[in-house]
């Protein structure tokens, strides 16, 4: 084995430090495009089934104005009822959105960024065996 001058070290070591750098920064670019992936998939998902909720809530809400104005003997009647119902709830989450909203969107978004896919993967086979 040949002996190399102290210089030679010091350059290898440097080599070695510059390759590990942009391992790492290679590391983290792609754990970023992961999460930032994983986030945008996890929205993407959240408002596609908000949207069925929201055309379902509005037919019954339709079907709910119908039966009322039909019990009230007029179907405007009916549409004011449930408009005020929506005007009245609409009030209540503007008055409490921080409080309601915050705490959801803050633990969501938590979740969704640092949360490990490799937890997820070990508490899965721990569950198989």
């Amino acid at each position: 084995m040949e002996k190399k001058s102290f210089f030679e070290n010091i350059s290898e070591i440097k080599d070695n430090i510059k390759i590990y750098l942009d391992a790492k920064v290679s590391l983290l670019i792609i754990t970023a495009f992961e999460k930032a992936v994983r986030a945008f998939t996890s929205i993407i998902s959240s408002v596609t089934i908000l949207l069925f909720i929201v055309i379902s809530f509005f037919f019954f809400s339709l079907a709910g104005a119908l039966y009322i104005g039909k019990i009230a003997g007029s179907t405007e009647l009916g549409l004011l009822v449930v408009g005020g119902i929506y005007l009245f709830l609409g009030f209540v989450f503007f008055l409490f959105r921080r409080q309601i909203f915050s705490r959801i969107i803050i633990s969501y978004l938590t979740e969704v960024f640092f949360k490990d896919h490799d937890d997820e993967n070990e508490k899965s086979s721990h569950k198989q065996k």
